[in-house]
């Protein structure tokens, strides 16, 4: 029995022990107390050793200090020259193993940049930039070049961008073959490829969706550099002096130390992507009967026509309404007989792209279905609505039916604003004459003679009021009744609209000299989320911007080359660039009642430095556990921060 008891209570332990032993293992977690870990797994040793010559296996093994976790390997490892075949990556507690699928190249060198991928398992740490070369060769090439990708058109740093070589004797290598060596950018836009050889080689930018290492899709954002790269690498030797007594008199020791740098290191490459978007029919619908709308994937430059299938009608059946981004149409129906069909059946021929990214014309057999129900539209103008508004209005003496506009003119406006009202359905007639624009004098309103109002180009329903306004002014505008009848033969009742203007105090007055720039280019004035708000033409080395709301603005600068007033993106097959484009480095905070005037010099800050800190969107996400830099700032492509004012 005694014996029993002991083997009870040993199993019994056993078991305990095992529990603690299997939780313990299970669980790689930071030690309680102590200050946070803020480093980075360390490199301790690989297999090959780094810069090793003659490799033949195509397994590698890299190990670190501590136990490590990889970040989408798949994605942020690149390997040069890149690989057809995905090779096998995998993290295992301190070791990182890599077999690669594609055979090795001879006398070829290697590089495995694991990028922003590595970090230690507890803290999330990163090791940015680590790299491990070899060779299957005698020798390893040792040039690199560097650099920074920024957008063109609002440089903002480009990140995961793969950068691209090709010996510079092929024009058509980056549209037909991939990458020679190849790199991606990091958070900050910056690049390096490393391990080159001597030559003249092309640097190319692509954003690879189809990870094939070249330009084979319109739609992919890409860069190209128009100089010829040449690397090298050049050693400079540099002396300390260390002396044996603080009054720093008598020297102990004289050091000399040689670095050697590597060249180019500062090409800027500028990504654009050329415009060529698909297009093609999104979707249509009917949600009202008497409106039919479709819309595009993108901007159609010429407009649908629908020919009928169920139903016969005159060859002018609709009216068409485009919206701003010319994407969308509305065709408005007037005939009650065409609009009361649940289904309208037409024949679409429109323009859209084929597989090549070619404008070419389409046709398709189109359903347009109304369905009564929650989606539809309560204020609809067709016929059976119309009817019963006005079998309400027999019985409402407060309610009159009548056409009213949806989009009016109210309140305090600016001296730049043009003024718009906007019909609930377009008009069959507009009787200007019954039209007044009056302003106050004496105390009197009276008629304003120098105005007009006319069809907006876009949508039949607006109507555009244009007139030199002046500042802290009054005005009324004034709809005599039946003066607009809708095509559904609503006319509007008598419709007064008050505003008045801003007074000239409200506003601020900037004027950019702009050192560098005469001509051949616009300013434009941004808000704090890098949005245009103001637009000017550099005329005799400045711009103007009168009449500015009070606020906090910045300002960049575009080379207007082909004289358009609008930023214009590059094309590849004719090696045009896009145009060149240019930040003022500083916030403007404009005041009420101020006239300023500010000095750029255009060229003189570093075209990676021009862009405002603040402005920058595309900036790497801080940990805010971990202290701050002794150096404020310590990102190397923000060294403009913080904004300043002048």
């Amino acid at each position: 029995m005694k014996n029993n008891r002991i083997q009870f209570f040993t199993r019994l332990f056993s078991v305990i022990l095992s529990s603690i032993i299997i939780v313990s293992c299970a669980s790689i977690g930071t030690p309680s107390g102590g200050p946070r870990d803020y480093t980075p797994p360390v490199f301790k040793k690989s297999n090959p050793t780094p810069n090793q010559t003659e490799v033949k296996s195509k397994k590698l093994t890299l190990e670190f200090d501590e136990v490590l976790q990889l970040d989408n390997p798949s994605e942020n490892v690149i390997i040069s020259p890149p690989q057809k075949e995905m090779p096998k990556i995998k993290a295992n507690l301190k070791k990182i193993d890599i077999e690669l699928i594609d055979s090795l190249l001879p006398n070829t060198s290697y590089t495995i940049d694991f990028g922003s991928a590595i970090k230690d398992n507890n803290e999330g740490n990163i090791l940015n930039g680590f790299s491990l070369a070899f060779s299957t060769g005698k020798t390893l090439d040792t040039l690199q070049i560097s650099g920074t990708v920024l957008n063109a058109s609002n440089l903002e740093p480009v990140t995961g961008m793969t950068i691209g070589l090709h010996p510079a004797d092929n024009d058509t290598a980056f549209t037909t073959l991939p990458f020679s060596r190849v790199t991606r950018t990091d958070l900050y836009g910056g690049f390096s490829i490393k391990n080159l050889a001597e030559g003249r080689y092309k640097v190319y930018g692509v954003i690879d969706a189809d990870r094939n290492y070249m330009f084979n899709a319109p739609t992919e954002d890409i860069a190209f550099y128009d100089e010829i790269i040449i690397p090298s690498a050049e050693v400079t030797t540099h002396t300390d002096t260390i002396f044996s007594d603080s009054t720093r008199t008598v020297i102990d020791t004289i050091m000399t130390h040689s670095t050697t740098k590597f060249l180019p290191d500062s090409i800027v490459l500028f990504a654009f992507n050329e415009g060529q978007k698909p297009l093609y029919l999104a979707k249509h619908d009917r949600k009202d009967r008497e409106k039919l709308t479709v819309t595009f994937s993108d901007a159609t430059k010429k407009l649908m026509k629908l020919t009928p299938v169920n139903f016969e009608t005159k060859e002018d059946w609709s009216i068409i309404e485009r919206n701003v981004t010319n994407d969308t149409l509305t065709f408005w129906i007037e005939d009650s007989l065409i609009y009361n069909l649940d289904t309208l059946q037409v024949i679409a021929d429109y323009l859209k792209t084929d597989s090549i990214l070619n404008i070419v014309p389409a046709s398709d057999t189109i359903s347009f279905i109304y369905r009564e129900g929650p989606t539809s539209n309560k204020n609809s103008n067709s016929e059976e609505a119309t009817q019963s508004r006005r079998r309400r209005a027999k019985t409402d003496t407060i309610r009159v039916e009548s056409l009213e506009l949806d989009k009016t003119i109210s309140g305090i406006i600016d001296i730049f604003t043009t003024p718009a009202i906007r019909f609930e359905a377009p008009l069959r007639e507009l009787n200007k004459d019954k039209i007044s624009l009056k302003t106050i004098a004496d105390s009197t309103w009276v008629n304003v003679n120098d105005w007009s109002i006319d069809k907006d180009t876009l949508s039949p329903r607006q109507y555009i009021i244009k007139h030199k306004w002046e500042f802290d002014k009054k005005y009324l505008l004034s709809l005599d009744s039946a003066c607009a009848t809708s095509i559904y033969g609503l006319s509007n009742d008598s419709i007064g609209l008050d505003f008045k203007v801003k007074k000239s105090s409200d506003y601020s007055n900037l004027y950019i000299e702009t050192i560098g720039v005469q001509s051949g280019a616009f300013a434009e004035l941004l808000d704090t989320k890098d949005t245009p708000v103001r637009f000017a033409t550099i005329k005799n080395g400045g711009a103007e911007f009168p009449f500015v709301k009070p606020g906090k603005y910045y300002i960049r600068l575009v080379i207007d080359s082909d004289n358009n007033k609008k930023f214009t993106t590059g094309n590849f097959k004719k090696r045009l660039q896009p145009e060149k484009t240019y930040y003022y480095s500083k916030l403007i905070e404009l005041k009420a009642n101020w006239d300023i005037e500010q000095t750029w010099n255009v060229f003189e800050k570093p075209i990676t430095k021009q862009k405002p800190y603040d402005l920058i969107k595309n900036k790497p996400k801080k940990d805010k556990n971990k202290p701050k830099p002794v150096e404020e700032d310590d990102d190397p492509i923000y060294s403009n921060r913080p904004s300043a004012k002048f």
